[in-house]
């Protein structure tokens, strides 16, 4: 099974975890971003963009424009692969969907391969580098003990993917879910990454092999998904795995090539308004703007 996930047209109120919830604490101001075309008063498409070119209101209010970039910015991959006890039997296929995944994906993009067993282990830095990719699939192995997936998650945004907002930031994840749990899961800090990555207009696609009990990374993955642009598949058994991996792949250079002469915008807005209606107008006279909330579109 396998689902396309988008957001709407306004940044709504995330469908959280049915679980005990806190709201985070809120910041002064909140980087978000929209995307542009942006046509002058001869139908062209304006390539050279600015700030200074650009009006963006939230909720009637002005809001600095913090940068304008190209909205084909490369992407910065997370490639989180889970490397618990239970991947022991499906490793030959988590090699083969790993190398598809390398192949398939173009070099424009930095990808940074990191595994969950037990606690995070990164296994290469961001890198274009296939060859060294390729080479740590094929090295890939179980590290036991249990998939520390949230933990790996969180931290694997920290460091890789908010320190780089120069790049379009995306997290593929393959998975098991046995349903083990040996720990309350960390739901405030879940959803706080959560609202912060959809704000960042990042993306997930993941894939979950499945046993016959679930637990909270199922859980977790699908709220993501349900929120935040990209796509998730459920599978029971290994054998489609290469499939899918190779799939994500095409996919996200599909992505990168709809954003091709459009503008990603950041500005602060305000972190207390859950609901914000954004208008973005163009200051050159006879110009005009087509808005989206996510990427591509």
């Amino acid at each position: 099974m396998t689902r396309r996930r988008g957001v709407s047209a306004v940044f709504g109120t995330a469908i959280l975890v049915s679980l005990s919830i806190s709201l985070p604490a809120q910041r002064a101001v909140v980087t978000r971003s929209v995307f542009i075309e942006a046509a002058g008063a001869d139908d062209q498409l304006l390539t050279d963009l600015t700030a200074a070119d650009l009006q963006v209101t939230e909720n009637g209010v002005p809001r600095s424009v913090v940068r304008v970039t190209p909205g084909s910015t490369p992407m910065r991959i997370v490639l989180m692969v889970d490397s618990s006890n239970p991947v022991l039997p499906l490793m030959n296929s988590f090699k083969t969907a790993l190398g598809a995944f390398a192949d398939a994906l173009p070099p424009v993009h930095e990808v940074t391969f990191i595994s969950s067993g037990g606690q995070i282990r990164v296994r290469t830095p961001p890198s274009r580098d296939r060859d060294q990719l390729r080479a740590e699939a094929q090295n890939f192995a179980p590290q036991g003990g249990a998939n520390a997936f949230l933990d790996t998650m969180l931290e694997a945004d920290r460091r890789f993917l908010k320190t780089a907002p120069e790049f379009w930031p995306v997290f593929v994840i393959i998975t098991t879910d046995n349903g083990e749990n040996y720990r309350e899961p960390d739901v405030p800090s879940y959803n706080a990454f959560m609202t912060d990555l959809r704000a960042r207009s990042g993306a997930v696609h993941a894939v979950i092999v499945q046993g016959k009990r679930t637990g909270p990374v199922s859980v977790f993955i699908t709220n993501l998904t349900e929120n935040v642009p990209g796509s998730l598949s459920i599978i029971n058994t290994d054998n489609s795995l290469p499939a899918k991996l190779r799939e994500i792949a095409v996919q996200l250079a599909d992505d990168h090539h709809k954003m091709r002469g459009r503008y990603e915008v950041a500005f602060d807005g305000d972190p207390k308004i859950v609901q914000p209606v954004i208008a973005v107008a163009i200051t050159r006279e006879g110009g005009r703007v087509l808005m989206s909330v996510r990427r591509p579109f």
